[in-house]
């Protein structure tokens, strides 16, 4: 009986070519979300750092990211939803590709706990 002798090498060169492949799909996950935190620099001008806003400007970080996308698609829409600022010229630069990575990108982001409610006279609390 003939045995085959190149059967562990050619096992190994699956496991190589298996690792290889492996290996390649993590770089582009990291890369998509570098991609990401790049593109939400813009948003960062009015949304506050990593989307949590000081001032009276919505926060976005830690909100579900399909309530996101669907926000910023509407923005990118004709017309925008009313009571639109800048956000319709803003969406618009971006794919909506795009779009859905930042809404992942920001509701990967944990919100700002909220501060504690202060004490006012009389309220009974």
């Amino acid at each position: 009986m003939k045995t085959n002798r190149n059967f562990p090498a050619a096992r190994a060169l699956g496991v190589l070519i298996g690792s290889i492949a492996t290996l390649a799909c993590a770089p582009a996950a990291h890369a998509q979300q570098r991609d990401a935190s790049v593109l939400a620099g813009a948003c960062f001008n009015c949304h506050g750092t990593d989307g949590r806003s000081p001032g009276s400007i919505v926060s976005i970080a830690g909100r579900p990211e399909l309530e996101l996308a669907t926000k910023l698609k509407a923005f990118k829409s004709e017309p925008p939803p009313a009571g639109t600022t800048i956000m319709n010229r803003i969406a618009r630069g971006y794919s909506d590709a795009d779009l859905e990575a930042l809404a992942a990108y920001f509701s990967g982001i944990k919100a700002a706990s909220a501060a504690p409610r202060a004490k006012v006279k009389g309220d009974g609390k």
